[in-house]
């Protein structure tokens, strides 16, 4: 979080106060039926999320109740505004709470779930290179080929750390073979039961029972995704001329500020006023509007609904929850 809040800093520290307000004003007069419509939509995708989670469960005999596995994935999502990636754990602990699912394997399948969808990312991506070569050649240059490679030789260059990894490295080998016996018996307990329940959740994706429908749930994820976007397009004059196309790249390079920082806070919409502002000419206020709705519109409607979630999950199981305490 506090790295997401430096990245919003590090977005509006040089703008003047005409431009903050500039921004402001775009915002307020934007068509907020557009954002409720993105709203709406993002909360399809999450209910499509939680059902194909609920095909990935069913190869490994488990058949939850599709408003606990939405509960889970929502309160996982909120989780991840807090810490980052701590979401997919979130959602197994509470399916293994209150449908009894073993967080192995619980973990194992939303391991082969992001599996997919980064396969599904990366082919949107080439998708998108394709349909919009020409205006996004650069951004992809700029944002990950030149960015890892100008790592990659800072790292070479820094002698100092250089040193450090060597002699962790080989104080780590030395460690390994000196306790070889202790971690191979360590293996074949416990490590190996939870890696055992995490392959076996691997392989759910292999197993499923209904591939057409879990095809069908995945597509749908990822067009809500970008229809998401597009739809607040609409929203403010400036952009409304934008194609689905355009949405498609701002999905697929948002996705990076996502990964990056808990909730893509600050990085998301650094990378996609980057976008408008350069590849589609949108200007400085409008671009700025655009991405800050669509980022305070998404946050919302998780802050809402993991609320919510967590506050329905211990009623609406409240049956169960006193079964088990009697077992």
């Amino acid at each position: 979080m506090g790295l997401g809040i430096l990245l919003v800093w590090l977005a509006l520290r040089d703008k003047t106060a005409k431009q903050i307000d500039d921004i402001i004003v775009s915002i307020k007069q934007a068509n907020y039926f557009w954002l409720f419509v993105s709203v709406f939509v993002s909360a399809l995708s999450h209910y499509f999320r939680a059902v194909r989670w609920k095909i990935l469960l069913e190869p490994l005999h488990h058949k939850p109740k599709t408003s606990n596995v939405f509960f889970a994935v929502m309160v996982g999502y909120l989780a991840n505004f807090a810490i980052h990636r701590i979401g997919e754990v979130t959602r197994c602990g509470i399916l293994s709470k209150y449908e009894k699912v073993p967080f192995t394997e619980g973990f194992g399948s939303v391991i082969a779930e992001r599996a997919f969808d980064l396969v599904c990312l990366i082919l949107i991506f080439f998708m998108t290179f394709a349909l919009e070569f020409q205006k996004i050649k650069g951004i992809a240059n700029d944002l990950i080929f030149t960015t890892v490679a100008a790592k990659w030789d800072s790292l070479m260059q820094n002698k100092l750390l250089l040193i450090i990894l060597a002699v962790v490295s080989i104080a780590l080998i030395a460690g390994f073979l000196y306790f070889r016996k202790k971690i191979k018996k360590l293996v074949s307990g416990k490590i190996k039961g939870f890696a055992s329940g995490i392959w076996e959740g691997l392989l759910s994706i292999k197993n499923v029972n209904k591939p057409y429908l879990f095809i069908f749930q995945t597509i749908l994820i990822w067009l809500m995704y970008i229809l998401q976007v597009y739809v607040v397009f609409f929203a403010f004059p400036e952009t409304a001329h934008l194609s689905f196309v355009v949405a498609m790249v701002i999905t697929v390079f948002g996705s990076i500020g996502i990964i990056a920082v808990p909730g893509g806070t600050g990085a998301y919409q650094i990378i996609v006023i980057q976008i408008l502002m350069t590849v589609y000419s949108i200007t400085e206020a409008p671009a700025n509007a655009f991405a800050w709705s669509v980022w305070a519109s998404q946050f919302a409607l998780i802050l809402v609904l993991g609320l919510i979630s967590l506050v329905l999950l211990p009623v609406l199981n409240k049956e169960s929850i006193k079964a088990n305490s009697t077992i």
